[in-house]
């Protein structure tokens, strides 16, 4: 009617009754999505209520002064006190295993000694005992949610007591070399180590990390039912050893494609480097082409892994890093580009975070070489060892070609928690995968 008074329109025959059920159908989907969100609220009510006591705030306690240094959450996964965590959160009593002690809290205000029985440092996983029997606890999924299903993650936020927090299952992280879950819903300082559950209130993966703006993460359900079936293997006076091996076989995991073929070439400015190897190793580029004052060209090329094992607070491992910086000018003299070339091999350092308490200082050697492309190259090796562990080494390389009038290309990888022999093999791969064009 409106329509018709205002433009004097009439609608065709059978037009009024399309609108009308189109209207209806509009009307019905919005029903729909605010009956889904109240029923997902109601489901998260629900889970929240039956499962309070099976969730826990777990403590690092500083033993000498009594106090809590850290905490997060956990969950208890059988009847006989089994209780899963982050890695992260209960690291402290591994390496320090004197200096700290591990507790819960209940919902209620219980608390507790809890033992430490097994750890997955990959995944950042951790399994810990309290003495109880009969005890409510969380069973585990039989499969992950279907894309878009709500999930529910519970924690314990910065101190303030048990929530929930309604998300939504995204699948998992794309490119990732160890998977990932992709959560939409805020997991915040302090739910790490506690469940995310479906509707129905199975665990279907663990908090982990956020990214910020309601984008978060979580160990899937495949590691975390690994871990609980070797809940009685680790020797607890041996944790040590077995995070070793644990990194060396994430490592040999992460490098073997490095090592099993010859790397693809990509162009950069006049040189060839690295190609993609693997989907998982992003690569950014970046030039100063568009500034009309620069003296010199510069190209860069740099490719890291987006992810990296927490061991502790002071040491961080199992990082893979690329770098290459091809250089050229016609305006400098050639004293000039020379000294531009040295300050962009100063530039370079490790990709990971180390304390002195943890590595040994960096022992180098330079070396000069001609690859199968016929590149001269002058590089710097660099190693330093682990003091917990006495296979693992962080390797950084720095090379520079020489042999080029005013230009030159300046490469760099490093390689943390690697084994001498995998470190090797890696070295004469990236060795070869440079030439001229």
């Amino acid at each position: 009617m409106f329509a018709q008074a205002e433009w004097g329109y009439s609608p065709p025959s059978g037009m009024t009754m399309k609108l009308t059920s189109l209207i209806g159908t509009t009307v019905c989907l919005l029903c729909s999505l605010v009956s889904t969100t109240l029923l997902a609220e109601e489901n998260a009510k629900d889970v929240f209520g039956h499962y309070q006591p099976a969730l826990f705030q777990i403590r690092m306690i500083e033993v000498e002064s009594g106090n809590k240094s850290s905490i997060g959450s956990g969950f208890q996964v059988s009847d006989d006190g089994l209780i899963v965590t982050n890695y992260h959160v209960i690291s402290d009593s591994v390496f320090s295993p004197k200096k700290y002690r591990i507790e819960y809290l209940t919902h209620t205000g219980e608390t507790g000694p809890l033992t430490l029985q097994h750890i997955d440092v990959v995944n950042d996983l951790a399994l810990v005992r309290r003495k109880v029997e009969g005890a409510e606890h969380f069973p585990l999924a039989d499969s992950l949610p279907a894309q878009g299903d709500s999930i529910f993650s519970l924690g314990n936020p910065h101190d303030l007591g048990m929530i929930v927090v309604p998300g939504t299952y995204n699948g998992l992280k794309k490119s990732s070399f160890n998977q990932k879950i992709h959560f939409t819903g805020s997991i915040n300082p302090g739910m790490s180590g506690g469940p995310t559950v479906n509707a129905s209130g199975q665990v279907v993966g663990v908090n982990v990390a956020t990214a910020g703006n309601q984008i978060g993460f979580l160990v899937p359900l495949a590691p975390l039912q690994a871990l609980v079936a070797r809940a009685k293997d680790a020797t607890p006076e041996r944790f040590m050893d077995e995070i070793q091996r644990q990194l060396i076989v994430n490592q040999e995991r992460l490098l073997s494609p490095f090592i099993q073929a010859p790397w693809p070439l990509a162009s950069l400015g006049q040189a060839s480097v690295a190609g993609e190897v693997v989907d998982f190793l992003p690569c950014w580029g970046n030039s100063n082409a568009d500034d009309k004052n620069a003296r010199y060209l510069t190209v860069q090329k740099r490719c890291r892994l987006d992810e990296e094992i927490f061991l502790n607070q002071r040491l961080r491992t199992g990082t893979l890093e690329l770098e290459y910086e091809w250089l050229t000018s016609n305006k400098l003299s050639s004293a000039a580009f020379y000294n531009l070339y040295e300050q962009g091999m100063q530039s370079a350092g490790p990709g990971n975070n180390a304390g002195k308490e943890n590595v040994t200082n960096y022992q180098c050697q330079q070396q000069r070489v001609s690859n199968a492309q016929n590149m001269k190259l002058r590089f710097v090796f660099c190693t330093r060892a682990y003091k917990d562990f006495d296979q693992l080494f962080d390797v950084l390389i720095l090379g520079a070609s020489y042999g080029q009038a005013q230009q030159g290309l300046i490469s760099h990888f490093t390689l943390a928690g690697v084994t001498q022999q995998m470190s090797q093999a890696f070295t004469q791969r990236f060795v070869e995968a440079m030439a001229w064009q």
